[in-house]
């Protein structure tokens, strides 16, 4: 059996990041196919529930499809995750993911929210203005 190098790649993209004081975990789902991103899921979820304490998350879903399947797996550990998550915000969405979004957030009674930058993002999770220099999160 070959060893697939998108596991390697996957648990690059999970990582934390401090930013005035608060840890943020970054999921980088960017470019990635369904049976990638969902791996890249499962991974996400290890890692958050590795503490009990909820998590500030910031993710990336810049040049992704929402597939069926995709979905499906994120509405089955939603609940099983959901009180790990203090706040979620996502970056990358276009107008067809944010329906999406709006749909999962009515369906699963989530609040995860969609911000057109960067900045913006980590200002809803964080509940201040950015007032340090912030570099690019997601490589683009």
């Amino acid at each position: 059996m070959r060893v697939s190098r998108n596991i390697v790649a996957i648990v690059e993209r999970i990582r934390i990041l401090k930013i005035q004081e608060k840890e943020i975990v970054v999921i980088d789902y960017s470019n990635l196919n369904e049976a990638a991103m969902i791996q890249l899921a499962i991974q996400a979820k290890v890692e958050i529930m590795k503490t009990p304490a909820p998590k500030l998350i910031i993710s990336s879903f810049v040049n992704t499809f929402a597939t069926p399947a995709f979905l499906r797996h994120m509405e089955r550990e939603s609940v099983e995750i959901k009180p790990f998550i203090a706040r979620n915000a996502l970056v990358g969405l276009n107008k067809p993911k944010m329906m999406i979004l709006k749909g999962f957030n009515l369906l699963l009674d989530t609040d995860f929210r969609a911000f057109s930058t960067e900045c913006e993002a980590i200002e809803y999770l964080i509940e201040e203005p950015v007032i340090e220099k912030l570099e690019p999160i997601f490589k683009r």
